[in-house]
């Protein structure tokens, strides 16, 4: 079995489309960062034989804690309820997102979990905590239509009315009420998303949480027979320098179904951002993408798929071994469709009736990277050029993304910053002559505090060439060649001549990049030429195409004397 699969990825044509919608004005991202604000504010009602366990977790701002609401005993009685609100009402028409833990055997009831947005929440003594319902509340199977199995999910809604008016709110409730046997669910957070101030920074791409669980598949009995695990998810994005520790996934016993891992960035993208995911198979072996059972990769923007899913064989997949690191594999990703931005990816796995598949795959990291500039010069895709002495180049970006900043340095790492921009252009005063010149170029998103790392690229500085003419000793009127004794520098192998206007009325001929004979170059007089001083233009030019400043020089034609005229006399 080959085990290591290379497929390039087609960054020409993305690029292409990028700059097409871009031109014509197609809105694919925005330069205003978003960040979640999480609810602060908790309080439970907690009723015959049901509680909630750490409370507190469920408002702290860690997306990793939460706080469990049980139902002790199955006799259909009793609810609990907890509250989470914001510091400040919410305007009408935002979307909240709430992160539920829900058990296989809860999801296969289609009962028993409320999602009330609120406002008004107060104590009412006896009755314990209240609050006014605000718009209606997703409950059952509306509910389970915006979840895709067992295990962590976000619910995202927009609190409208029955008629559809969004309406303002000041929280969300969650309730767990009316299930036949005993129940509990883990509830993580509250949160809405709201513009990051400006002129502040934040970690645009870290991932900021984690979504895993089980699907049911095609398994007989749903998901409440789902034997898939996966198992320390948040170790995929504990930003591990070492790639020691994994978040790993495994089919199970029941291969029809399926397991899936989601990293879920703080903002989302603009075109051009990729993923690359550090990946292993459990055995230490070839890390073959076709035998993992049912392997896929999807991008999301919040609950919607940002374009269809990925399979082990498209295109927009380039796997390659990492050296000296134990058979781990780095994957890069790009998304399908580059117009569609994305806050998360999911890898899923299994869903397949071949138990030959490899139902395992370990996930060291996971990380949204911002393309690395690829360079231009002079409007040529390179990363050097030689230039004459006095002249320079432009430098520019040929894979320039919306909402992102290019730094210009003279140093791989620290230095100085040159300029900021999609282009910069050296001045001439600051190009070592004779030198190779570099300069390296990283990018950065707006708002954002990750840099990549420095593309550089490299100015070499050729020397110009010279020439030093001797003077021409005058010739006689019809003397139809001449010698133009020289000595030169840098290399030259080719001369240009340019007459003034009274040669080139005498007959005199412009020459261009002839071959430069050594030590002397042969002039043709015009046999008719005048008796006068014609004047020309000497330029040399090297095997760099440097050309020499233009040496004068002049040729004196003398007329031949007057045939005296003799009388004879007697």
């Amino acid at each position: 079995m080959f085990g290591i699969r290379k497929i390039s990825i087609c960054t020409h044509t993305l690029l292409l489309l990028f700059w097409l919608f871009a031109i014509k004005g197609i809105a694919i991202g925005q330069c205003v960062n978003q960040v979640r604000t999480y609810a602060t504010i908790q309080q439970t009602n907690e009723g015959l034989l049901t509680s909630v366990d750490n409370a507190a977790n469920a408002v702290d701002g860690n997306p990793k804690t939460f706080s469990k609401l049980n139902r002790l005993i199955g006799l259909g009685l009793g609810s609990v309820t907890q509250y989470l609100k914001f510091s400040t009402p919410v305007t009408a028409g935002t979307p909240v997102t709430v992160k539920l833990s829900l058990p296989s055997s809860l999801l296969s009831l289609l009962a028993g979990v409320e999602v009330q947005p609120f406002t008004n929440l107060h104590d009412a003594g006896l009755f314990g905590w209240q609050a006014d319902a605000a718009g209606q509340a997703t409950t059952n199977a509306s509910l389970l239509g915006l979840i895709n199995g067992a295990g962590d999910m976000e619910i995202t809604i927009v609190p409208k009315t029955a008629g559809g008016v969004p309406v303002i709110y000041d929280g969300v409730w969650v309730s767990l009420t009316g299930v036949a046997v005993a129940q509990s669910l883990n509830l993580f957070h509250a949160y809405i998303k709201t513009d990051v101030a400006s002129g502040s920074t934040m970690g645009c791409s870290t991932p900021v949480d984690v979504l895993a669980g089980t699907m049911a598949g095609t398994v007989v009995g749903g998901i409440a027979n789902a034997t898939g695990t996966v198992a320390n998810k948040w170790n995929a994005i504990d930003t591990d320098p070492t790639f020691s520790t994994y978040a790993e996934l495994n089919v199970g016993a029941q291969v029809l179904s399926k397991v899936f891992h989601t990293t879920i960035f703080n903002v989302a993208s603009q075109p051009g951002d990729f993923v690359r995911m550090i990946l292993q198979d459990p055995g230490g072996g070839l890390l073959d993408l076709s035998v993992l059972s049912g392997f896929t990769i999807q991008f999301y923007n919040g609950s919607v798929a940002a374009g269809p899913s990925i399979s082990s064989s498209s295109g927009l997949l380039s796997i390659s071994l990492l050296p000296s690191t134990g058979g781990k594999y780095q994957l890069d990703v790009l998304p399908p469709v580059i117009t569609v931005p994305f806050d998360r990816v999911e890898v899923q796995m299994g869903g397949l009736a071949d138990v030959s598949l490899t139902q395992g795959l370990r996930i060291y990291d996971v990380k949204r990277m911002v393309a690395t500039p690829a360079i231009n010069i002079d409007g040529v895709a390179s990363s050097t050029k030689a230039v004459c002495a006095g002249n320079t180049a432009t430098l520019s970006i040929n894979n320039a993304q919306l909402c992102t900043t290019y730094n210009w340095y003279d140093a791989a790492t620290g230095g100085n910053l040159l300029a900021a921009g999609n282009s910069y252009t050296p001045p001439v005063a600051n190009l070592s002559a004779v030198a190779t010149n570099w300069f390296y170029v990283d990018a950065t998103r707006n708002g954002c505090s990750e840099a990549t790392t420095r593309t550089p690229v490299n100015i070499n500085v050729n020397p110009l060439p010279a020439v030093i003419t001797a003077t021409t000793p005058p010739i006689c009127s019809g003397v139809v060649s001449t010698a133009i004794t020289y000595t030169a520098t840098n290399t030259p192998i080719t001369y240009s001549i340019v007459w003034d206007n009274a040669a080139l009325t005498a007959g005199f001929i412009n020459i261009t990049n002839a071959v430069l004979p050594a030590g002397e170059i042969s002039v043709t007089v015009p046999a008719n030429a005048p008796g006068a001083t014609y004047n020309g233009i000497i330029t040399v030019k090297n095997a760099n195409d440097c050309l020499s400043a233009g040496k004068p020089f002049s040729i004196t034609v003398d007329a031949k004397p007057t045939q005296p005229l003799i009388n004879l006399t007697q």
